[in-house]
């Protein structure tokens, strides 16, 4: 016992005293080692293998298309038709014939270029095509309301108003929604098209007797290029010239998504210049009261489709250009 105070009192503890190897009465026994270290360096080896697994192997699951954070631009096309390109340049395309609108790698989205009986031999937007590799080998088609149908490889769809279909990968909604007109264009009826496609791709298309408006809302696509543009940011090289220098032309036989080829008139060469000066300041005038914020360039193309397709497309392209810009 030791002593540890005032008062007489003691503890007990013990003590070991070293005498010498072999002739003590104990032995020296080396205490266990800790095992807290290994346990945890265990699991961490089995949360790396779960995170490594998780990210190494596919997800059999999802689509084969994934949208990536990139962001989405517009490409419009309205009247004779006339482009807003994705970078924002302003060509046009007076010719007829097919025409890729969009193609990628992944997506293939043609326009048929035609006259109508109201644009005295300028062509307008009269069918869109959709295919490629995102439509699993499916296409659809949608055309005017007068002399136009809506298919799926080649059958009819849609045909009641409002409606929806199912076309490969995709649904087709039919409809008259879109915030797409201000009050002034209140009187027009809508009839449009909505599409989603896998990568996110969204087209609306609108429908009128003897043309269409198309509206693209895509990201960039890998090899991506078309009447929209080659979606690079330059708007320089979106001239309608560079474009068709590109694309070569028509879109080859071998290529098109349409059952055949039309039979066209060749390319007409018309500038707002070749409008009479009294027809271009009534036609200036309709466009205004249809589209009253219009200036620059989208003004001139519609006095340029009201000129030389009637005063019906001064609400018709004020309708595709408040969409573009609501």
């Amino acid at each position: 016992m030791t002593y540890v105070g005032a008062g007489g009192s003691y503890t007990m503890e013990t003590t070991y005293k070293y005498v010498g190897y072999g002739a003590g009465e104990f032995e020296a026994v080396a205490p266990a080692p800790s095992r807290t270290p290994l346990i945890l360096a265990g699991l961490l080896v089995v949360v790396l293998v779960v995170v490594l697994a998780v990210l190494l192997v596919p997800d059999n699951t999802s689509t084969t298309f994934k949208n990536t954070f990139k962001p989405t631009k517009d490409c419009l096309l309205w009247g004779d038709p006339h482009v807003q390109t994705f970078d924002n340049s302003f060509p046009s395309f007076l010719g007829e014939g097919e025409f890729y609108v969009v193609r990628s790698n992944q997506v293939s989205i043609q326009a048929r270029f035609m006259a109508t009986p109201f644009t005295n031999g300028l062509a307008a937007t009269h069918q869109i095509a959709v295919g490629g590799a995102i439509m699993g080998g499916s296409k659809f088609s949608i055309g005017p309301l007068d002399n136009g149908e809506i298919t799926c490889d080649d059958q009819p769809i849609l045909q009641g108003f409002p409606s929806s279909a199912q076309c490969g990968p995709v649904t087709l909604t039919y409809d008259s929604q879109g915030k797409l007109v201000d009050d002034a264009q209140a009187k027009l009826e809508k009839r449009i098209v909505h599409v989603d496609l896998p990568d996110g791709t969204h087209l609306q298309i609108m429908r009128w007797a003897n043309h269409l408006n198309v509206r693209v809302t895509m990201q960039q696509s890998p090899g991506q290029d078309g009447v929209c543009g080659n979606f690079n940011g330059n708007a320089a090289d979106d001239s309608s010239d560079s474009i068709m220098a590109r694309l070569g032309g028509r879109v080859p036989v071998s290529e098109l998504l349409f059952r055949h080829r039309a039979q066209t008139n060749g390319e007409v060469h018309k500038t707002i210049a070749d409008c009479d000066m009294e027809l271009r300041e009534k036609a200036m005038k309709e466009c205004k009261a249809a589209q009253p914020n219009a200036a620059g360039e989208l003004l001139d193309t519609c006095i340029f489709d009201v000129c030389f397709g009637g005063e019906q497309y001064a609400a018709e392209d004020g309708l595709s250009i408040g969409q573009h810009w609501r």
